[in-house]
């Protein structure tokens, strides 16, 4: 055995943390848009996270008395008050294991987009906005826009696309500009608030929902997270924030801010939207149509400057949605055996929309019947880049289930694609992620279900 003492725990987690840090630190000095380099970085602090995981997960809650002998600390009274988890003692592991998250994150900050040049169209579109135009109507390469273009306009792809994120990403790409001008820095400093934001209130929920705060590690420390916000700067991390805020205030029953994280969650990116069907059941009746009309309020009160008569502002979008397909686990299979690639498209959103229904009518734990929307999300998905994952990564601490932690890890192979000479999904690739997906997530369904008998029959032999 590597640790025999649990005493060494948190000493192990220390060393864990400096050892990726220096991986990271590599990458900085050796990589210069390296491909394999990042996905062998990648490799590496995956399999250190998932080390750490294995140790601190065992780790239990001090008790009570353990706590009130515990020398007090100034900066876990702060931190204890923010959370609102009183027992300073069980935070101590998560603060070191969200610190090393965020040096980690503050390390790339120099890092070059490796695996994605999406960040140069944030700046376009954050640098147009600031200058007046509309990114939703006008497209990089229209010709009123020629005086605005420099070094990153031509690094900008579909250039005869207009924008597709929606108006609160736009608003946080403007907000980058105004800090430090066509800067992915700026853009990654802003990152960095959301994701210690989403850092804190996942370790409520954990808290919330009865879970071991130290499974925070598989946000914090997991390298997709890291090095897709904070190497390529996809603006995933935005969303995300208000994704979590949204789960916990709705824990809580509190609708109000509920449907306010809700509905900036989806003005950053419109995946939330799926999420919806579940809040009636949660809230019942009257609160879910507060919740809708709120949220139906936020998002077209605030999409409404960049509207036009004619909708052009969501031709971006349906494009993306008719054309755009990569690395899809059952669309692939359907296209395949069908030979048609909009019929496996409809079959796909088909049994995705069935899959939300069931979820949402006989869900008994909110937090659950997200993660599994999530889940079904993946499955019947025709596009899904690593960075997509990073929602549900955010949820996998609830429940660190096998299936979804395995394709947190095999994505990385799909950075493949772009080392070829031409953009290529390689078939192997997409059985080495999807084979161990599905066999674990039937194991992980099964154990789930097992636990729930096992929790009903010591809640009945308690009863008698």
């Amino acid at each position: 055995m590597l640790i025999t003492n649990k005493k060494n725990i948190p000493l192990y987690v220390f060393i864990a943390g400096l050892v990726t840090e220096l991986y990271y630190i590599a990458f900085l000095i050796f990589s210069n848009k390296d491909i394999p380099l990042y996905m062998f970085i990648y490799l590496e602090t995956f399999l250190i996270m998932m080390l750490s995981f294995y140790f601190v997960k065992n780790l239990r809650e001090k008790s009570e008395e353990n706590e009130k002998k515990t020398k007090q600390n100034i900066f876990l009274k702060i931190f204890s008050r923010f959370t609102k988890i009183e027992n300073q003692e069980i935070l101590k592991l998560p603060i070191v294991i969200i610190g090393f998250g965020l040096i980690f994150r503050l390390t790339l900050f120099p890092a070059v987009p490796t695996t994605s040049d999406d960040v140069y169209r944030y700046l376009w579109e954050g640098k147009i906005l600031a200058e007046g135009h509309n990114p939703f109507t006008t497209a990089p390469n229209d010709s009123t826009l020629i005086y605005l273009r420099d070094g990153n306009y031509y690094k900008v792809t579909f250039k005869d696309i207009p924008a597709i994120y929606p108006p609160f990403s736009q608003t946080v790409f403007t907000l980058g500009y105004f800090i430090k001008k066509n800067s992915v820095t700026a853009l990654k400093l802003l990152y960095l608030i959301c994701e210690i934001i989403t850092l804190l209130f996942l370790l409520k929920l954990l808290h919330l929902k009865k879970k071991n705060l130290n499974y925070i590690i598989l946000y914090s420390w997991l390298p997709l997270s890291i090095m897709e916000y904070f190497i390529n700067a996809h603006l995933d991390p935005i969303g995300i924030m208000f994704m979590v805020m949204f789960i916990y205030f709705s824990e809580k029953d509190k609708h109000i801010f509920s449907a306010v994280s809700f509905s900036f969650a989806v003005l950053s990116k419109l995946y939330p939207v799926i999420l919806f069907p579940i809040i009636i059941k949660k809230f019942g009746l009257k609160k879910s149509f507060v919740f809708l009309l709120l949220s139906v309020l936020l998002i077209t009160t605030i999409y409404l400057p960049f509207l036009n008569w004619n909708l052009s502002v969501f031709s971006a979008l349906t494009n993306y949605l008719a054309n755009w397909e990569f690395n899809g686990s059952i669309y692939n299979l359907l296209k395949y055996n069908l030979n048609d690639g909009n019929l496996s498209k409809v079959i796909c959103a088909s049994a995705f929309i069935i899959s939300i229904g069931i979820i949402s009518i006989y869900y008994k734990d909110f937090t659950k019947a997200a993660y599994g929307i999530f889940i079904s999300l993946i499955v019947f998905s025709v596009t899904l880049y690593p960075w997509y994952l990073g929602w549900i990564a955010a949820i996998n601490p609830m429940f660190a289930f096998y299936s979804v932690t395995s394709l947190l890890f095999s994505i990385n192979l799909t950075n493949f694609t772009p080392l070829a000479p031409v953009w290529k999904e390689y078939l192997m690739v997409l059985l080495i992620q999807y084979i161990p997906f599905f066999i674990l997530l039937i194991m992980d369904i099964f154990w789930l279900r097992n636990n729930k008998e096992k929790e009903s029959k010591e809640i009945i032999s308690v009863n008698f």
